[in-house]
This record gives C-alpha cells, structure tokens and sequence, in this order.
C-alpha cells in the first residue's frame, strides 16, 4: 500500500493545493507531508508488489541503489514543497506552481519504485513535461526561451530513450526492468541498444554535448524548482542509465572510456564555462553538469566488467545523495543573502560554505566519502589510463573548489537587510542543512557490502579519518580556496567578469544556432530562387506537369519512396524533424 501513497500523496496534494485554495505556507506544509511515504518506504524497504490490470502489468518495487534515491528526492520534495510555500506566499500563480510541482513529484517518485518499463517511461515523462512549467513559471521572456528549449531536448530525448527501451524489451522478452541489463549483456547488439539509452538519458543528466539546457532552464525556475531540479530530477537520467547498464556483466571496454572520457570532460569543462558566469544560479547549473560528469565516470567502471553491480550502483547512488543534498542546499541559499540579517547571517554563510566544501570532497565530508568510492573503483580496475583519470580527479576537486568559490563571492555581493531577521523560509533550509551528505555513511543508507569492500575490513572511521584520505582531500580544496582568494585580491590577477557573463549560458547552443540560420538562409535562398525562375514561366503548372510526367521522374519518384518507407530513414528523419523544432523554437 505505501508503495501507491508514495505516488498518490504528490496528486492529492496538486488537487487539493488547485481546488481548496490554500495559502502558500499550508500549501507547502502540505506537500512536505506528501513526501512522507516515500522516505517511510525508502526507510522501511518493504518487498515490491504488482497489480496485473494496471497499465501493462504494474509492478513497483526497490533496490538498494533506488532506495538511497528515493530518500534523497523525499528529502529535497519534503523541504522543496516547505520552502516553496513561504518564499512563494505572494506569488499570483502560487496554485499553478503547485500543481505543476506535484505532478513533477509523482513522476519522479514514481520513475524510482517502478519495476517494469510501462510504468518507468510514464513516470519519466509526467515528471519530465510537469518540469516545463516550472520552468516557464514567471512567463518572462527568457522563461519562455528556456522552456522551448527544455521542451525540444526533453522530446529528442524521449525518442531515443523509448527507442532503447522498446529494442531492450524484445531482447529481454520481458517488461521488468530488473531483465533489461542481462538481457543486454547477452545480445550482440546490446551495447548499441544501451548507446540509444545513453544519448536518451544523457539529455536530463546533462551530459556532454546534450548539456545546453540545463543552464537556461535551471535558474530560470524559481528557488525551489530550481533545487529539485538539480539535486533531484536530474538523477532520473542516471536511473534509466542504471536499468540499461550490465555493470559486472560485460566487458565494454569502449563504452566504458567512452563515458570516463566524457564524464571528465564534463567535470572540468563544466567548470571552465561556469567560472566565467555572473548569475549564481547559473554558476551552480554548470557545477552540476560537472558532478553529474564524475557520475557518468564512475557508472562507466563498472562496463568493464570487474565491478559487481550490488557494489558500484549503490555507490553511485551515494554519490548522488551526496551532491544533490548540497547541491539543493546551495540553490535554496541564493534566495537568502536579502533576507537573512544579523546573528543568523553568520550561520547562512556556514552553511552555504558547508554544501560547496561537501560537494568539492573537503574532509570530512559525505564528498570525501563517495569520492572515495571513485577512486576505490578506478584504483581497483584494470581500464587503461586509470593513473591519468585518478589525477584528473584531483584536479576536479581544485576546479570544483575554485567554481564554488566564485558561487560564494557572487551571493556576497548581495546586500542584506538592515536589521537582524531570518524569513520563515530560512528554516526548512536548515532542516536540509542538518540532513545533508552526512548521511551517505549512516548504516541506514550505506549497505554493509560496499562498506566492506571499500574499507577492506577496516573499520569505516579508520578509513575516513585516515591521515592520508584527509590529506589527500584537503590539499585540492586548500590549493583552490587560496588560488581563488589570490585572483580575487590581487589587481592584477583579478580578471573575474562582474556585469556580463563571459560565455553566454547555454554556449554550446550559440553555434547551433548560429549554424541552424545559416542552413535555414540557404534553403530560403534556394526556395526563393526557384520561386523566382518559375515567376518567369508563362504557365508554371503546365511545366510541372510535363516534369512530372516524364519516365525518368517516374523512376526517380518510385525508388524515392521505397527508400523513404525503410525505418531507418524515417527515424532519422524523425531525428532531423525535432532538430529543427530546436531552430524554429529558439
């Protein structure tokens, strides 16, 4: 039964916050209730149960890697929702934010307890198409913009990721989600078929090149959307990926540097764009793009076939909670600096400076801990370059350090009120402060196997306090705190852009479109000049008619058609079609 609340409980309260007309702070006090049975479920781990007259066959279910998620997304939906109340109280469209809020919620606790392909890919797209109007929710221009654009990739998406789950459906001969990844393993074409997922999901994880989204979406959205969208709803991407992956099962030695390569790319790239922005919330749209690129890295040991998956899925899960606990912390944060005054502005910068420490992996933090999973995993296989790919970790750690640095200068240049206060939505983010990455070493979410392995049987604060592991995360943080600190006070090397941003947000999408107008001016052209050369003719219908009368037309029309009836030319057409949608709707 908890298993239908954890879902039902979001729906109820989108109706209830549309219909009984409720005040922001009831309404999100009301939603902070509807995330309870999804961190009772995550909490109790009772086993999966399955209604046979529900869409294909319903079947809802958990695993240890799901289950770390869900109570990380319970958590960020809880405070989201509470948050969201008190900073929205005023807002005109309150009641349409909730309601767009809940479905988003459904969906995504939804996409996490499913246990068959029906039931993941509705979760995913309710949770998905919900997400626009959030984005969209202050209707301004650039929200207008920006929901276009999540709204074309998110399609693209969606046709890739349906195209990968329907071809792992008939290799597996099954709807279960839990067949999928053996299934994959033994099919020849498995590792083309895990490819199409990679692209499909890769769009709502934000990878490399599929990232151009994220930073126009993300910050667009108000405070608390924002921070469910990246401490939570881009982890669905990394779900989908999880069904699709036979960790322990192959040896997929290119696909695994592929998504290590790309996954560190993003990493540092990430970084690179993100320092060169002016809008805090942009700046931590790119730090995320970068962390869910360590992700990408550590999914991608475990296709070289030397990680069983009970130990590396459960471990990337951790990560997760790790990064999306303060990743949401720091998004909150940007609503504060206004705000907050007097004794407790004090306790906002220890905390903000807490959730950029833990996502850089400082000592001891939950960071340090799941960037040791990483490195635990990486030391531990055989995959060519791992000594390249354990250095370029470390540089992440100074990269990351010096980003979120610039996150913290950029919120510092907002003047705080007169007087001493802390608005009422101050202390949900404190309840998320004191539930951060922390947890990703509580027995409650830490599965004992993985601990073991990871620690080799020592016990858990031998390895974490270890003088080595501390210096061995400390000394990347200290490098990038005191290189960020020495650009921002010496004039000379102070070269930090302060009004316009550097790089546009989005970059990547610049070219594109810039590359769309030039192909859409030549068409244009073209269909212009041929418009003109029959303006010319004294009996334009007369002259197509004998063209298309012609044998060799006949000829060159009938094999046209034949062609364009094989399915791979009609979906890549429909390829092309939504690629043009992203020019059109730009």
């Amino acid at each position: 039964m908890i298993y239908f609340l954890t879902i039902l409980f979001p729906v109820l309260g989108a109706i209830a916050g549309t219909f009984l007309r409720l005040g922001g702070r009831a309404t999100g006090c009301l939603f902070a209730l509807a995330a309870v049975p999804a961190l009772l479920l995550a909490a109790l781990y009772p086993p999966g149960v399955s209604v046979d007259w529900l869409l294909l066959g319903t079947h809802l279910e958990l695993d240890d890697a799901r289950r770390i998620l869900l109570m990380l997304t319970g958590l960020l939906w809880a405070v989201g929702g509470l948050f969201g109340g008190f900073y929205l109280a005023e807002d005109p469209r309150l009641r349409s934010f909730f309601v767009y809020f809940g479905g988003a919620m459904a969906g995504n606790f939804g996409l996490l307890i499913a246990g068959d392909v029906a039931s993941f890919y509705t979760f995913f797209a309710l949770m998905t198409f919900a997400s626009y109007g959030l984005v969209v929710h202050t209707r301004t221009d650039t929200a207008r913009r920006a929901g276009r654009i999540y709204l074309v990739m998110a399609i693209l998406g969606e046709l890739f990721l349906i195209t990968a789950l329907y071809f792992a459906v008939l290799r597996a001969d099954s709807l279960l989600l839990r067949d999928l990844a053996p299934a994959l393993a033994a099919a020849p074409d498995g590792w083309w078929i895990f490819l199409l997922g990679l692209i499909g999901f890769g769009v709502k994880v934000g990878a490399i090149p599929l990232y151009f989204w994220l930073p126009l979406a993300h910050p667009v959205a108000p405070t608390p959307a924002s921070a469910v969208l990246s401490g939570a709803m881009i982890k669905a991407g990394l779900v989908g990926w999880m069904h699709l992956a036979p960790v322990g099962l192959v040896d997929w030695s290119g696909i695994a540097l592929l998504m290590i390569v790309l996954g560190l790319t993003a990493a540092l790239g990430a970084v690179a764009v993100g320092l060169a922005q002016v809008d805090p919330k942009t700046n931590l749209a790119y730090s995320s793009i970068s962390q869910m690129g360590l992700m990408t890295a550590l999914l991608g040991v475990g296709l070289y076939g030397e990680v069983p998956a009970a130990l590396l899925l459960p471990a990337v899960a951790l990560y997760a909670f790790n990064h999306g606990t303060a990743k949401a912390l720091l998004f909150l944060g940007t609503a504060l600096p206004a705000k907050v005054g007097g004794a407790w502005r004090p306790v906002m910068w220890g905390g903000l400076a807490i959730g950029a420490l833990s996502i850089a992996g400082a000592p001891l933090t939950g960071g340090l801990w799941t960037k040791y999973f990483l490195k635990t995993f990486l030391g531990d296989s055989a995959l060519p370059g791992t000594g390249i790919f354990l250095l370029l970790l470390t540089v992440s750690a100074f990269a990351t350090t010096v980003l979120l640095g610039r996150f913290l200068h950029l919120l510092s240049r907002i003047e705080g009120p007169a007087r001493s206060q802390a608005p009422s939505y101050f202390f949900p983010w404190l309840v998320l402060l004191a539930a951060g990455g922390w947890w990703t070493l509580s027995p409650v979410l830490l599965p004992l196997e993985l601990s073991e392995h990871v620690t080799k049987g020592q016990p858990l604060a031998a390895v974490y306090l270890a003088p080595a592991s501390l210096w061995a995360a400390l000394w990347p943080v200290a490098a990038g705190a005191l290189f960020f600190v020495l650009t921002l006070k010496v004039a000379r090397l102070n070269r930090w852009p302060s009004q316009q941003p550097l790089v546009p947000p989005g970059d990547l999408l610049v070219p594109i479109l810039a590359v769309g107008r030039f192909l859409v001016g030549r068409v244009q052209a073209g269909i212009d000049g041929i418009a003109r050369s029959f303006s010319r003719t004294t009996s334009p219908e007369a002259v197509l008619y004998d063209v298309f009368e012609m044998p060799q037309t006949k000829r060159i029309t009938g094999g046209a058609e034949h062609f364009l009836r094989q399915w791979e030319v009609a979906g890549l057409s429909f390829l092309l079609f939504f690629i043009g949608l992203l020019f059109l709707l730009r």
